[in-house]
């Protein structure tokens, strides 16, 4: 049975995107000794989920909560975790200050023993975690607190955020179409959408030769009341936006811009690809202006990982259709969190739940990912200096992977002496790279 995926306009989305791993198969029968950290039985261990399943942020995840569930109901049923079964509790953070309050009930009262905070709003609660020694799994495309030092029981399913670095590949899509003029928008409760916005601005925008025209980073979180954004970027004459926004905002935008005959080259958005664009009726009237990008493998290339992905999607939580934003990160977090479990020991502790990862080097995100992800202490708080990601467009209906498939190439730019400092080459990187959960 297909769980609906319609939702009205005023949907939103979220910027930014994605993820990778290695699970080894667990064990039948094997020992499961007593842990002295919270959330570890003799057969179970629990794991703490949030997300955004009501409020502004919907649009982008209604359905993450199903599709985290997914992947741990597969996990569970070829055993568990070296020998436990994965309680998973899933709370919703009402796209907002619930967070805190999920987050302290998962700790404080369910004894959570790791929390995926899978939410746009958890740096309102890392802190929290921090203070009390619970790992976490975050979406990486919430706050800019990721590979900060100190921060290192943190982890990204999309790698860390770039602090004062940003990646040129939205500006070389829209240079690719034709744009000179780049205007972009942000949420300025947001700390990396507003960050985002500022640094392609500052930084990717003049490398490759267009001109900052328009910038606003004063949005407010999920709005669709876009008239006087609209207005800004029609005023300033340019012909391309980057939209760091929830799905919901970005429709809008589009809509907007359309609805005042302002004739754009290009449009780059990290969220709207899924099911629920498809079937709003606005969908027909997107154009090849119109540009999702991803960094996760989009399901019409049917590769072993995506169809795996979207069987376990129907199977376990009865969602059909193309993946949204909110089902890749749920499924690639808990994917990552499950990772964790198996490399924390037979007797498993936060601590070995955080190294274990770290000396793994990278991950794949059930093999979903463009290029591993490094998550290794040696490269903690670095960044890749090559990018990719895959571009996607709707056309008769559907979504076109374009490039011919393949991700397009960028890389990060910045202050000299910064992008020297913190970033390290792909080729070469410290770390074992893992292998797809089988």
């Amino acid at each position: 049975m297909r769980i609906s995926r319609k939702r009205s306009l005023l949907f939103v989305s979220t910027a930014a995107l994605a993820a990778t791993l290695t699970v080894a198969l667990a064990v039948p029968g094997a020992s499961a000794a007593s842990s002295n950290d919270p959330g570890v039985s003799n057969k179970s261990i629990t794991v703490g989920y949030i997300y955004s399943g009501t409020g502004a942020a919907a649009s982008t995840f209604k359905t993450a909560g199903d599709a985290c569930k997914a992947r741990v109901d597969r996990q569970n049923a070829a055993g568990g975790v070296n020998g436990r079964k994965i309680k998973l509790i899933v709370e919703d953070d009402n796209s907002g200050a619930g967070n805190i309050t999920a987050t302290k009930d998962l700790i404080q009262n369910k004894n959570a023993f790791v929390i995926v905070n899978n939410s746009s709003f958890a740096f309102l609660s890392y802190r929290t975690m921090l203070d009390n020694g619970v790992p976490m799994v975050g979406g990486g495309y919430d706050g800019d607190y990721y590979g900060r030092s100190g921060n290192e029981s943190i982890f990204s399913t999309i790698g860390a955020p770039f602090v004062g670095l940003t990646t040129d590949m939205p500006v070389k899509v829209m240079k690719q179409l034709g744009a000179t003029k780049v205007a972009a928008l942000a949420y300025g409760a947001s700390p990396s959408s507003t960050a985002s916005a500022k640094a392609l601005q500052k930084y990717a925008v003049p490398s490759l030769g267009l001109k900052d025209v328009y910038t606003n980073t004063t949005v407010d979180f999920g709005s669709t009341d876009v008239g006087p954004l609209v207005l800004g970027i029609k005023n300033s004459g340019a012909d391309a936006a980057y939209l760091p926004l929830v799905a919901g905002s970005n429709l809008a935008v589009v809509q907007g811009l359309q609805q005042n005959g302002v004739a754009m080259k290009a449009i780059l958005m990290p969220t709207g690809y899924g099911q629920d664009m498809l079937d709003q009726p606005a969908a027909k009237t997107m154009t090849p202006a119109d540009v999702f990008y991803s960094q996760w493998q989009p399901v019409e290339l049917k590769t072993k990982a995506t169809k795996r992905f979207q069987s376990d999607l129907k199977k376990y939580a009865g969602i059909t259709g193309v993946p949204d934003f909110g089902d890749y990160t749920g499924y690639t977090a808990c994917e990552l969190a499950i990772l964790g479990l198996q490399h924390a020991g037979k007797t498993p502790t936060r601590d070995g739940f955080v190294s274990g990862l770290r000396a793994l080097g990278t991950y794949d995100a059930a093999g979903l990912n463009c290029e591993p992800i490094n998550i290794s202490a040696t490269n903690y708080g670095k960044f890749p200096l090559q990018q990719c990601t895959y571009t996607i467009t709707i056309k008769n209906g559907k979504f076109v992977v374009g490039n011919k498939g393949k991700p397009v190439k960028g890389k990060l730019v910045g202050d000299p002496a910064m992008v020297e400092a913190s970033t390290y080459s792909l080729t070469g990187s410290s770390g074992s790279t893992t292998t797809t959960t089988k």
